[in-house]
């Protein structure tokens, strides 16, 4: 973008599909040359948009996506403990199948730098705290924890302590943090990259897919049943900073092929979907962007529903 004009970034939660989905987006963003101001992000989005935001060249970062392997995030503990904590000790001592050692040790080799402060581009990320059930805003100190706070889906990891307060996947509360940086930072162009897989519903065990766990259906359901106030139902939205500020909200929901937790095997084919739409989506308002995004603003729909959760309120 023209050095006049401030763009930002937000990430969306969604699972390991969400990791590579905007790993593709990244992908397309540095092809058209979009220099970034700030970013956001959430659970899958924390992830990526951390590891950017920390410096980490691009073409390191997809070099260790083409390599990852199911074990750098996901290993979970003894199924039988588990089952004995549950029955036995009443669930006294179980807050989750897998710790997140796995995903926090591939977290702190992909980052560039150990703190947010560090980072070449200022960084947000949000999880939910456990002690109010409130969202919870990081944007200092340990930088690999606060991804893994933001990241950690709730039974399936046991949650991330900082500072002596519990944390769990921040999507539970807000699947696109807008509010972390649209006007702190002063933004003329927000672009928001949605990959959550709108809820289906829990359709019961027998219609669960063959690759599928139906206990990932449960907490899909659960994640994703807010609708953000940023979405329509159209690829490519235009919208206002519900706060009144001059920034102009750029966003993208692609339409992916499917990719079930923990699954990586596909993973490629979401990447090079979401480079790919992101491409022919912004092509055609590349220059406005760049030089004159006010200009937009004749294409803004009206505001979203009130009441549909995750709005801005900087």
């Amino acid at each position: 973008m023209g050095e006049s004009i401030r763009t930002g970034l937000v990430l969306s939660a969604g699972g390991v599909r969400g990791v590579y989905a905007h790993s593709g987006f990244m992908q397309a963003l540095a092809g058209m040359d979009i220099q970034l101001s700030a970013v956001a992000g959430c659970s899958a989005g924390a992830l990526v948009g951390g590891i950017h935001a920390s410096g980490t060249p691009l073409e390191q970062w997809l070099e260790a996506l083409a390599h990852m392997e199911r074990k750098h995030f996901w290993r979970p503990g003894s199924w039988r403990r588990a089952l004995m904590e549950l029955m036995l000790h009443r669930g006294r001592t179980f807050t989750g199948i897998a710790t997140t050692d796995d995903a926090l040790d591939f977290c702190r080799r992909n980052i560039a730098v150990d703190s947010f402060e560090a980072c070449r581009i200022p960084f947000h990320t949000i999880a939910t705290s456990l002690t109010t059930g409130e969202k919870q805003m990081f944007s200092a100190g340990d930088l690999a924890l606060g991804i893994a706070a933001s990241s950690t889906v709730p039974l399936l990891y046991q949650p991330v302590e900082i500072e002596g307060i519990f944390y769990c996947d921040g999507g539970v509360i807000d699947l696109g943090p807008t509010d972390a940086i649209c006007c702190r930072h002063e933004l003329d162009v927000l672009i928001v990259h949605h990959v959550a897989t709108r809820t289906r519903g829990f359709r019961g065990i027998d219609a669960t897919e063959q690759d599928g766990w139906p206990i990932l259906e449960i907490i899909d359901t659960l994640l994703f049943r807010n609708r953000p106030w940023y979405l329509s139902d159209l690829p490519l939205t235009f919208r206002r900073c519900p706060c009144g500020c001059k920034a102009l909200i750029v966003v993208l929901e692609p339409s992916l092929p499917e990719l079930p937790w923990p699954q990586t095997e596909h993973g490629p084919d979401v990447q090079a979907a979401a480079k790919s739409q992101t491409e022919e989506l912004l092509a055609p308002y590349l220059e406005t962007l760049r030089l004159n995004p006010s200009a937009l603003f004749g294409e803004v729909l009206p505001p979203a529903t009130p009441g549909m959760g995750g709005g801005c309120h900087c």
